[in-house]
């Protein structure tokens, strides 16, 4: 009788703690779930973390010429109190682009914008050469970067928002 009532109270006592190990166990799995939760909504794109935006189209040129491949970017100008993301749009084949910051075709953040414009010649992969080409550059190299592009764009809440870069190529 005795190993008997000890065999139960060890089989208690190890219930007991397999319950407690198990309880524990489940209170970390939903503490880390919940902070998973609590994290993906914090984290969303949705609209409370969508800047406001404006469409946004134009054309470029290369001496009155338009181009016909390449992109535009819309970098928002910190210095004139705009931040967020960047935009950007391709250019056709009659020089058209329309920006994009989230969705195709949304736009680009209302405030004023740094401007870039990127245009290389297209080079088509020949798998019988396979080598390294590089693509030459069809418009100047100051028009790649802010500082020296000097191009800017005020965006709009209200207004067409067309622009037209003519690039010089002197």
């Amino acid at each position: 009788m005795l190993k008997s009532s000890k065999n139960k109270v060890k089989l208690q006592s190890l219930k007991s703690r397999i319950w407690k190990k198990n309880f524990i166990y489940w209170q970390i799995t939903f503490f880390i779930f919940l902070t998973m939760c609590l994290e993906l909504t914090g984290c969303s794109s949705g609209a409370a973390d969508t800047p406001p935006l404006a469409q946004v189209e134009g054309v470029v040129t290369l001496d009155g010429t338009p181009l016909t491949s390449g992109s535009v970017q819309f970098i928002p100008d910190k210095s004139r109190g705009t931040s967020g993301r960047m935009s950007i749009g391709s250019i056709d084949k009659e020089g058209k682009f329309k920006l994009t910051t989230i969705e195709p075709g949304d736009g680009a953040q209302i405030g004023h914008h740094l401007v870039t414009i990127e245009c290389y010649e297209v080079i088509e992969f020949d798998p019988n050469n396979p080598k390294e080409q590089i693509p030459k550059l069809l418009i100047p190299k100051r028009y790649l970067e802010t500082k020296t592009s000097k191009l800017t764009a005020e965006v709009t809440a209200s207004g067409e928002n067309q622009f037209k870069f003519e690039l010089i190529s002197k």
